[in-house]
């Protein structure tokens, strides 16, 4: 979310000469887990590695076989190649620790995005009229090695929300763009509100992808006054890129109010990530000017009736997934909350308790940074099964 950056900054200057910010609501529904503290950190900032900046961490994955996680950040090749990267994150003992946190991470690796010649990803002011500037969001490991992500889009110059299949390389072998017409064939993608969120099904054929915001059609963005309109999350095949079954999502409403800028508010899908074969998780992540980020964690079912049919939620408002809320992570985080984007599984601890994993966007900006926060995800018995 590129648009954020210079929001930040602006939100910051009024968060100075404001009063006081009131504090982010707490959500009153029931948690149907808990996220309990294990450490967090932060990556270096504008680390140089192997010729590139690190930061923009958008999205990330474990990968089991190696121990360590793959990452993509969101710059647009303004800094640098379009890149993904190799994190090892890792606990320490007392003795090790710089300070109170007991976890480190580092980036190993930076890899180019590559297009199917093997060509880097184009800045705006090179790209041809036949290729997107890029815009990664989020990144997830395939079971043959290759590597999916996902393109916010660049519907400025035609081009809609992607998902994109590489080898494990990064070289591009397959590219899916989805415009999300409305029934007049005037695409519905919100400018910078496209694919936010994947999560791979555990054979490995078939992902689901979420949209950060609704479409056009199907209604407005939430507000601090509303909720808005659901928000598509879409099954695609990946063979050949079909949408296979979609469901509706209903996000919260923003859950502070901005006092100088309300048109600037957010609140959307940031992430998700399956929770067994029936349930995905889901991460909410809002900004408000003056307050600044926050981020909930919700568990939904899949049952939820098919969309895909549906042309406008406007005209036919559908039945959406059923949400339990896990924990608002201004609860679990120590100190100020990030732009919190990308979310993994983790190594599990010795007892068997899986950890999940958090990692924050800083949109190159030196007031943020990249957060890194290490939890144990715990369910109880108010989850659905």
């Amino acid at each position: 979310m590129r648009r954020l950056a210079s929001l930040v900054a602006f939100g910051l200057w009024l968060a100075g000469c404001a009063a006081p910010p009131q504090a982010l609501l707490v959500p009153q529904p029931t948690a149907c887990a808990r996220l309990q503290w294990l450490g967090s950190t932060t990556l270096a900032r504008d680390e140089p590695i192997d010729g590139a900046i690190t930061g923009g961490i958008s999205g990330l994955d474990y990968d089991a076989q190696r121990g360590d996680y793959v990452a993509i950040s969101d710059d647009r090749s303004a800094r640098g190649p379009a890149r993904w990267m190799r994190l090892r994150m890792e606990p320490l003992d007392a003795g090790q620790r710089a300070g109170p946190s007991p976890w480190q991470a580092q980036v190993t690796e930076v890899h180019p995005l590559l297009d199917t010649e093997g060509h880097w990803l184009r800045p705006r002011h090179a790209a041809p009229a036949t290729q997107p500037v890029p815009d990664p969001e989020t990144i997830r490991l395939l079971p043959d090695g290759g590597l999916l992500w996902t393109d916010e889009g660049d519907p400025g110059r035609g081009f809609g929300t992607s998902l994109v299949r590489t080898d494990a390389t990064g070289r591009q072998i397959a590219r899916w763009f989805y415009a999300f017409k409305d029934k007049d064939g005037r695409p519905g993608l919100r400018s910078n509100f496209g694919f936010e969120g994947l999560a791979v099904t555990p054979d490995g054929q078939q992902a689901w992808l979420a949209l950060e915001a609704p479409l056009r059609q199907d209604g407005p963005r939430a507000s601090a006054a509303t909720a808005g309109a659901p928000v598509r999350i879409s099954l695609v095949s990946l063979d050949d890129g079909r949408l296979l079954r979609q469901i509706a999502y209903q996000p919260d409403a923003v859950p502070a109010a901005s006092w100088a800028l309300p048109q600037r508010e957010v609140n959307g899908i940031s992430e998700i990530l399956p929770d067994g074969p029936d349930h995905l998780l889901v991460l909410e992540r809002s900004y408000s000017p003056g307050h600044g980020f926050g981020a909930r964690l919700y568990r939904i079912g899949l049952q939820a009736p098919d969309t895909l049919a549906m042309d406008s939620f406007i005209r036919n408002p559908p039945q959406m997934a059923a949400k339990q809320l896990i924990a608002d992570l201004s609860t679990v985080q120590r100190g100020r909350l990030d732009n919190m984007e990308a979310m993994s599984w983790g190594p599990p601890l010795p007892d068997g308790t899986r950890v999940l994993v958090f990692a924050s966007d800083d949109n190159f900006n030196p007031a943020q940074a990249n957060q890194i926060l290490v939890t144990a995800y715990r369910p109880s018995t108010p989850c659905a099964p």
